[in-house]
């Protein structure tokens, strides 16, 4: 093996970290970014709260890996030992599990306001994929911790949960049996949802949320739904940038009396607000203007950092509060597992409740899955079904009203489920 060039290849990434840190730092201390002007606005701090919880769930998931047993005759006694016995083990359990429930929550809070603010398109379609991404794992996190208590309920959720799968032509039987390692619900079951629990998603989620915050970066937060871009033609040299620079085809070079060379005219219907013509221009002559009035800007630090720092806070606090004083609202009370008796009612978590539901009215599986299936892909496929447009949700009537149609119908689902 080579040491010396490994050396000097991990001395350049090293470097280049050191770079990558410090234009991250004079960003966060000279940098501006949009103040929020209503209380909705503060939905913006969604992505920095997740994050916040996610650590969290970190933390807390470490402190219960070493109590708990992953073995079917140890793994209820174990759960109880750790609510019972160990020390803070009741609430850091509870916070564990309340906070899952609530970082599904504020991931789909965070997709929908992304989704009515258009802010899929073009630069920002990765951080959409990657977005999609991270919630499909949290799902898959959240589905298999559910089991780790092996207690009844949990245990019949998997149960029905896998055989769902089954009714996938080709795949569906074999993803049952490699999720179950074998025909039933058993030991390799709980062994393999463990090593999916705290291991392999784990992984996944991190790095996937590496990449999505380096997008987010890059691209920066997105604007409010009235803002656009703007040149000052006083200052403006006509070279042109803007217009190959864009990615909605939303700048057109025209030629003004009086002017040597072009300048730039934006298209309201197709302009975007994603900055790439605002980073791209030699002199800086664009700027974004909300309303036809300049946009109103604060400093990243402090004034945006103690705004995220205080929504995050708040949030953490709520949580602290359900999972010490009102644990009994959000959390069953647990049986353990017997695969000799079914529950009359047999109920996934809350972000299940609706797929669930979907799946028991219609006239087969099959065509439950398909249908959940066909809505997910339209879900991941948004950037390119819907490329280019206005943002404001005023001006995209039929968008806004699929997408009020769909978050009712979700709750519709959730709320039948949790009642039937």
């Amino acid at each position: 093996m080579d040491w010396e060039n490994l050396g000097r290849k991990a001395s350049k990434k090293w470097e280049e970290i050191r770079e990558g840190a410090a234009g991250v730092r004079e960003d966060i201390l000279c940098d501006t970014t949009f103040a929020p002007r209503t209380g909705w606005d503060y939905l913006a701090h969604s992505g920095t709260v997740l994050a916040a919880l996610m650590l969290l769930q970190a933390a807390t998931g470490v402190l219960l890996f070493f109590d708990f047993r992953p073995n079917p005759s140890l793994a209820f006694a174990s759960h109880l030992f750790i609510r019972n016995d160990a020390a803070f083990g009741l609430l850091i359990s509870n916070i564990h599990t309340l906070g899952a429930k609530l970082i599904v929550l504020l991931a789909f809070v965070h997709m929908i306001r992304l989704m009515w603010l258009a802010s899929y398109r073009g630069p920002r379609a990765f951080q959409w994929y990657t977005g999609i991404g991270l919630l499909t794992l949290l799902l898959f996190t959240g589905f298999s911790g559910y089991l780790l208590p092996w207690s009844q309920q949990s245990f019949w959720a998997c149960v029905v949960g896998t055989e769902a799968l089954k009714v996938v032509p080709v795949l569906g039987p074999f993803a049952a049996g490699l999720l179950r390692g074998g025909d039933n619900v058993a030991g390799p079951t709980l062994s393999r949802f463990y090593v999916l629990h705290v291991f392999l998603l784990p992984a996944g989620l991190a790095a996937l949320f590496w990449y999505h915050v380096k997008g987010v970066w890059k691209t920066r937060t997105i604007g409010p739904e009235d803002s656009l871009a703007r040149a000052d033609e006083s200052a403006c040299i006509g070279c042109g940038a803007c217009e190959r620079t864009c990615p909605f085809s939303a700048v057109n070079m025209v030629e003004v009396a009086g002017q040597e060379k072009p300048r730039p005219r934006f298209d309201p219907d197709l302009c975007n607000a994603c900055r790439a013509c605002v980073d791209r221009c030699p002199v800086r002559c664009i700027s974004l203007v909300c309303g036809g009035a300049p946009c109103v800007t604060e400093p990243i630090y402090p004034h945006n950092v103690l705004r995220r720092a205080f929504s995050t806070a708040a949030v953490l606090f709520a949580l602290f509060f359900a999972a010490y004083f009102l644990p009994a609202l959000f959390i069953a009370e647990k049986t353990p597992a017997d695969p000799m008796l079914t529950p009359e009612h047999i109920k996934p978590d809350w972000y299940f409740l609706g797929p669930y539901q979907v799946l028991k009215v219609m006239p087969s599986e099959l065509t439950g899955l398909a249908a959940l299936f066909a809505v997910f892909m339209l879900m991941v496929f948004l950037p390119k079904l819907d490329p280019r447009g206005p943002r404001d949700p005023a001006r995209r009537p039929l968008f806004t009203l699929a997408v009020k149609i769909g978050v009712g119908a979700f709750v519709l689902f959730t709320l039948w489920g949790w009642v039937s």
